[in-house]
């Protein structure tokens, strides 16, 4: 069964906020699409896309211009991304989450950095993609993978908000 974006989208459980999509669950998901319409609302806000390769113990920006694994990563408050990731490990999953203060027991963060959000969660080989508004917390917090043993292993990088 072929889905559009928006049914897609709909069935993860995404809800619009604002005119930006973000998800409204507790608990990472997937939101896939293979059939494209016109494009939809919220992708007007986009301001600036990031690809995002998840793989052996690391995050690696691929797009708008290629980093070093686990490279600090600076966003804007205020400004409207498009976080593409990919798992490229086909038989690993990796999670995406975003925060302050980790809790390895847990497996999540102590201090979100978005209300509604918690990350995303990507099968081996899968990809995903999250529209997110910078909210107005300025200072370095943190993406990691809470997948048993991958945190502990490395694979997390600094995100620093600025103004």
């Amino acid at each position: 069964m072929k889905l559009t974006r928006r049914q897609a989208l709909k069935m993860a459980g995404v809800a619009t906020v604002g005119g930006l999509a973000l998800p409204s669950v507790r608990r990472p998901f997937i939101v896939r699409a293979h059939e494209e319409e016109e494009e939809e609302p919220w992708e007007a806000f986009v301001e600036e896309e990031l690809e995002i390769e998840m793989g052996s113990m690391y995050f690696q920006v691929k797009k708008p211009q290629e980093q070093p694994p686990n490279a600090p990563i600076t966003l804007q408050v205020g400004k409207v991304y498009s976080l593409e990731f990919k798992n490229v490990d086909e038989t690993i999953p990796h999670n995406a989450l975003f925060g302050r203060d980790p809790d390895l027991e847990k497996r999540l963060y102590k201090t979100p950095l978005f209300e509604d959000l918690i990350g995303i969660e990507l099968h081996g080989g899968e990809e995903g993609e999250l529209f997110i508004r910078v909210p107005d917390k300025p200072g370095d917090w943190e993406m990691g993978c809470f997948v048993s043993g991958h945190y502990e292993a490395g694979m997390r990088a600094t995100i620093t908000i600025v103004q």
